[in-house]
């Protein structure tokens, strides 16, 4: 019986899930031509810009064309899947705009640049009162990395 469970565990064990890393971090709000550099890295996976853009409506559903733009390296070994978010803040901390992006197919290669689009399509209409930032970068290496255990003396 135990012969009988062992596989079934061990393909369960193989099919859950890698922990991502996670790190965030704050900015004051000072776009230069809607263009901000940054410099947030985890697992040497670096956001190094943003580029904001405040958008328009679309009519007629009322949909904002407002997005940030962020510009991502992976500077690793090793291939990183790879999330990102942003809130935008006022400056009595309220938050005026938040979104996520990331890879949607694949991952970010070792050695690649991509640019991620986060969209502020819902609420967006207090852009102009920005004041600070946050982004959050997630990462997380593409297949299993085994760490060496330490055996028993």
């Amino acid at each position: 019986m135990v012969k009988r469970l062992s596989f079934p565990v061990l393909a369960l064990l193989a099919a859950l899930p890698l922990s991502a890393d996670v790190i965030t971090k704050k900015f004051e709000w000072q776009p230069v031509n809607g263009i901000q550099k940054i410099a947030v890295e985890l697992n040497e996976v670096a956001i190094s810009q943003v580029k904001f853009d405040l958008g328009d409506t679309v009519p007629p559903i009322r949909i904002s064309s407002a997005k940030a733009v962020l510009r991502v390296d992976n500077n690793s070994e090793k291939d990183q899947e790879v999330g990102v978010a942003v809130a935008v803040f006022d400056g009595e901390g309220n938050m005026i705009a938040a979104g996520n992006g990331g890879n949607k197919v694949g991952e970010l290669d070792k050695g690649g640049r991509e640019e991620f689009t986060v969209r502020f399509s819902y609420v967006y209409r207090n852009l102009k009162d920005a004041r600070s930032f946050l982004v959050s970068l997630e990462t997380k290496q593409k297949g299993w990395s085994r760490k060496a255990t330490p055996k028993p003396e």
